[in-house]
């Protein structure tokens, strides 16, 4: 009888390249909502009115582009430290990926809500008169 309990964040032969992969696509997926979130940066401050503190528009859009500027961060922070996971993935030095999906998860879902939220600020901020 087989008493050893499977770990689904343990990282063996057996699944190590398709971790790997996984990061590669988690990689391109956050080099992408990057330029999303850039896009939509410059599309509100270049299009849209002008950030500022003199007007409860301007508030709006001041905030909506702080938002935007931490998810930004946040989708850089991904992108930057997954080089470093694929390396200590794939030269054995982690074996577990808990730790690695924990961080990416919590950065991933901070930048989605910071995105959504900045964009729907906007849309206030640019239809406030």
């Amino acid at each position: 009888m087989n008493t050893q309990k499977y770990d689904p964040a343990e990282i063996t032969d057996l699944n190590r390249q398709f971790v790997a992969e996984w990061l590669s696509d988690r990689s391109a997926f956050h080099t992408w909502f990057s330029s999303v979130i850039t896009g939509s940066f410059v599309a509100i401050t270049v299009f849209g009115a002008k950030p500022g503190f003199s007007s409860v528009k301007g508030y709006f859009l001041s905030a909506a582009t702080v938002l935007l500027l931490f998810a930004l961060i946040c989708n850089f922070v991904c992108v930057w430290s997954i080089p470093s996971w694929k390396y200590r993935v794939n030269t054995l030095i982690i074996t577990n990926s808990a730790a690695m999906r924990r961080e990416l998860a919590i950065t991933a879902w901070l930048s989605a809500i910071a995105f959504v939220s900045g964009l729907t600020i906007a849309v206030i901020g640019n239809s406030a008169d």
